[in-house]
């Protein structure tokens, strides 16, 4: 049997954000590109992700700096990078970021479909001297029609957080969203929402508005459709090809069987790192979080190819780094059998009238603090268990006011979650610490001393709401402290927190340009790691709202500018 062969200036492997802006970056530089995917669908990771960047200086930055009455510059952010970064810090990278990703934004906005806007949101550390509010932005709406044919394969929100088949786009979106069961104006507002997603679904046969990192993916993809980029689908990467030393190339298993790829400039490889290699993850995780039954809500078949085929062609694996994968705590419905299961806990902990804790019945850590911050304290005092896990706890008014988990706020029922033993609900906290396997004298002991303090306003263990951060993150509506608030009336609920991930940190070894490096630090000859295939330029660290999208746009935009012979 003949194998097929085709050439091309640049093969990418992946259509995350990352494969889709080397491709974007490559393809505007004159080359030929071809990107191939290993699923059926287009957009990875990134079409479930917020669509969020954290790009230091980017040019909506002045005006929200203004807005804000905050300043802030490069210098600035660098120091607060070498704050995140500490000694695992790798000064050439960090500056080739720091240089390049406002760049990259404008690059985008004049050259593709890609539109964003300024975002006034804390970074994670927002105690530093060196933290800011204006470093993020976010991704516009689209309207998915414009993707015409092109739409029934761009991958789908998670299923669990969308409200009757629609996808809430911006936080304003959300607040109102989370609003409507109290509020005349925001049930209206959500109403009007409602009325047009289903008029579009009556029109087009589905919703139309295409919000956070769906938008992003859809806007990156139409660009290169519009510029004849061909995206093959259910087409993983078999092997790299090499010559003298040079990848030159790669099989790729297509429906139709087996087709040689030559890439005269080279390979760039954006498969998505390895949230869902169990070997890899056990090896590199902290024992209670690296166990084999760890279920996060990534792309499934982001299984480690990339650094897989890398390896092949003498790159290394870098796992030196603070902390492997960007954390994120989880809940999972108990039977499920995917990623379709998994919740991840990115409001309701942080809210007014709810807690964390251990079985031992004791807090462990600030409930307010940011996603990857709030799992390694979980790790750490799970230590010696099989498994990392914790109970987020709320009382009847915070639970129907801002849901919990998977259970939406009033007034949408959730006896569902009841049946399936996903929500436990008691009439006292003794009969649920009882349920959930909780020392009941320390919960009650726990949540005397919490109250008193949350009714003062203070968080003397942990500091919750003493940051800029924490307080964001709050019921603005709720004094003195936006995110504490006691837990007196029941019944009360609990949801049991486990350790996830969205993505991993540690990966390939590579350089300023994104070339893979071999173990004696000099590039690999063709070959590109973008996205979560590259060790993170942050070493392990999240510095705030987009740390992992930023950088990954940012080196393949550098990726596909050294390809064409460009310095990004």
């Amino acid at each position: 049997m003949t194998t097929e062969t085709r050439t091309v200036d640049v093969l990418i492997a992946g259509s995350g954000a990352a494969g889709l802006t080397a491709a974007v970056t490559a393809r505007r530089a004159g080359l030929d590109v071809l990107v191939v995917e290993k699923e059926a669908v287009f957009g990875g990771t990134t079409a479930t992700s917020g669509g969020v960047l954290w790009v230091p200086g980017n040019h909506y930055s002045p005006a929200m700096q203004r807005a804000t009455g905050q300043n802030d510059d490069i210098e600035n952010a660098r120091a607060y990078l070498i704050e995140e970064t500490g000694n695992y810090i790798e000064p050439d990278r960090v500056e080739a970021y720091l240089d390049t990703a406002p760049r990259m934004v404008r690059f985008l906005e004049e050259k593709s479909h890609v539109r964003f806007y300024g975002m006034d949101y804390p970074d994670y550390h927002s105690e530093s001297a060196h933290s800011s509010i204006v470093r993020s932005i976010g991704t516009v709406d689209y309207e998915a029609r414009a993707l015409g044919k092109h739409l029934k394969h761009l991958k789908q929100q998670l299923p669990q957080t969308l409200f009757l088949g629609f996808a809430v786009g911006s936080g304003v979106e959300m607040i109102q969203f989370m609003k409507a069961g109290r509020s005349v104006k925001a049930l209206g507002f959500v109403a009007k929402k409602l009325m047009k997603h289903f008029a579009d679904v009556l029109r087009y046969g589905e919703g139309q508005q295409v919000v956070r990192g769906r938008a992003l993916v859809a806007r990156l993809a139409r660009t290169l459709f519009d510029l004849d980029v061909p995206i093959w689908l259910s087409s993983p990467v078999g092997a790299l090809t090499r010559k003298d030393g040079r990848v030159t190339g790669a099989e790729i298993i297509t429906p139709n069987g087996k087709v040689l790829v030559t890439a005269r400039r080279g390979v760039v490889l954006a498969c998505g790192g390895y949230p869902n290699d169990p070997d890899r993850r056990a090896a590199t995780f902290p024992a209670p979080a690296g166990n084999r039954d760890h279920r996060n809500p990534t792309n499934p078949g982001n299984t480690g190819d990339g650094i897989r085929l890398a390896e092949s062609a003498g790159g290394v694996f870098n796992g030196n780094v603070s902390h492997p994968a960007p954390w994120m705590p989880v809940s999972v419905i108990p039977g499920s059998r995917d990623f379709t299961g998994v919740w991840p806990h990115l409001i309701d902990r942080q809210k007014p009238g709810f807690l964390a804790v251990r079985p031992d019945g004791r807090r462990f850590g600030d409930e307010s603090s940011a996603y990857h911050d709030f799992v390694p304290q979980m790790i750490q005092a799970s230590e010696g268990d099989s498994s990392a896990f914790a109970w987020l706890i709320g009382d009847a008014a915070a639970v129907k006011k801002w849901g919990i988990g998977m259970v939406r706020p009033f007034p949408i029922p959730h006896r569902k979650h009841l049946r399936s033993g996903y929500l436990k609900r008691e009439d006292t906290l003794e009969k649920l610490a009882q349920v959930c396997g909780i020392a009941p004298a320390a919960l009650a002991a726990t949540v005397s001393a919490f109250n008193a303090n949350a009714q003062a306003g203070v968080d003397p263990d942990f500091g919750r709401g003493g940051r800029v951060y924490d307080v964001y993150q709050g019921d603005p509506e709720h004094r003195p402290n936006t995110c504490l608030g006691p837990l007196t009336k029941g019944p009360f609920y609990a949801v049991r927190l486990e350790a996830g991930i969205i993505g991993t940190f540690a990966g390939l070894r590579t350089d300023r340009h994104a070339r893979v490096l071999n173990d004696g630090g000099a590039p690999v000859q063709g070959l590109y790691a973008v996205g979560n295939d590259q060790a993170n330029v942050f070493a392990g660290a999240y510095p705030g709202a987009g740390a992992t999208i930023g950088p990954a746009m940012t080196f393949a935009y550098i990726a596909g500018r050294h390809l064409a012979g460009q310095e990004a």
